[in-house]
């Protein structure tokens, strides 16, 4: 059996269906039963609403190691994406902490019931970019101070990742870019096409890595056929702007794409505002500093490895365009 954790997620759902429409028996290891709503919508919008029952689901804390322990009676193969994602500072401290626990707990229990190979889902966003190399591939380095909070708990996960394939247990490591996909849930890169659809004059001036989550769903299982043991991979299929991405997107949903590119100075400003509007009112913000820094930073991301593994990308308008219609499909 293969257990996927993170599976009420957009990338934990999306990579259920690809295995159990293959036949492959999986269970699918949650937190919150209410996001279970949004991998029904999702699965119905691609035409497979009927595979929701043919999942074994499991309700876990994966900061309770017995309970995660239990979670993999029967494993063979573990999948694990699940983690806090949040560029907000008051869920810093938080996510430094669970993000390194879940794996911990996870890659323990993994070892301990004998499975026999497990892939963890890092991301992009562990790797420093180095200003003497213009394309960031695997051998970049991971300088902690580069990195936001997000990608220090990430790194930290991944870690504990590595510490226990060297105890024993057979892991490969995954980096996908940016991922896109149906915008089923209420955050993630599924606010896209949802805020593009009620219009969006300005855009970030950034560019990085994007990757269709069909692709790195596809990626996993081919991995799982045949498990490229104490390798890591970026996925990613293509290096654009954030501004080609959203009027690709906008051209799909059939809406005005935004015309004019935010100035990196009023970002700054924005965001230091929004944290002000966070500390007085406890409203979530809008804009924070990590997430306008990584939306103004230009960072080009090498598939080239994994594409020479055997794990391809579609093309980035294909992407929008599916995404586009997943979007009105799921939303009218």
């Amino acid at each position: 059996m293969i257990v996927v954790t993170g599976a009420s997620g957009m990338l934990g759902s999306q990579i259920l269906l690809t295995l159990a429409l293959t036949g492959e028996a999986v269970c699918g290891v949650y937190r919150s039963p209410s996001a279970l709503e949004a991998v029904k919508a999702s699965w119905a919008a691609q035409g497979h609403p009927d595979m929701f029952d043919r999942v074994t689901w499991r309700k876990v804390d994966l900061l309770d190691a017995l309970d995660t322990a239990d979670a993999l009676e029967g494993a063979t193969h573990v999948v694990h994406t699940a983690a806090i994602v949040s560029f907000r500072k008051r869920d810093e401290s938080n996510m430094l902490k669970t993000n390194p626990q879940m794996s911990e707990n996870l890659w323990l229990a993994a070892l301990d019931r004998g499975v026999k190979f497990g892939l963890h889902i890092s991301s992009i966003g562990t790797l420093s970019v180095d200003p003497r190399e213009p394309l960031v591939t695997e051998a970049n380095e991971s300088k902690r101070s580069t990195l936001s909070a997000y990608g220090k708990s990430k790194l930290d996960a991944e870690l504990v990742a590595w510490r226990y394939h060297e105890e024993g247990l057979p892991l490969t490591v995954f980096h996908p870019s940016v991922i896109l996909g149906p915008s089923a849930w209420a955050d993630g890169s599924s606010l896209f096409p949802k805020t593009i659809a009620k219009g969006l004059p300005l855009v970030s001036p950034g560019s990085t890595g994007w990757v269709d989550v069909r692709d790195v769903a596809e990626a996993v299982a081919r991995a799982l056929k045949n498990p490229p043991i104490g390798e890591r991979f970026i996925l990613n299929g293509a290096n654009a702007s954030f501004k080609n991405v959203f009027c690709l997107l906008a051209n799909g949903l059939g809406v005005n794409p935004p015309k004019r590119t935010a100035p990196k100075a009023l970002l700054e400003i924005a965001w230091r505002a929004e944290r002000l509007r966070e500390m007085l009112l406890g409203s979530r913000p809008l804009l924070t500093k990590d997430s306008v820094r990584a939306a103004c930073n230009c960072v080009d991301y090498s598939g080239e490895k994994a594409h020479a593994q055997g794990y391809p990308t579609r093309p980035l308008e294909e992407t929008a365009a599916w995404v586009a219609e997943m979007h009105q499909k799921l939303h009218g």
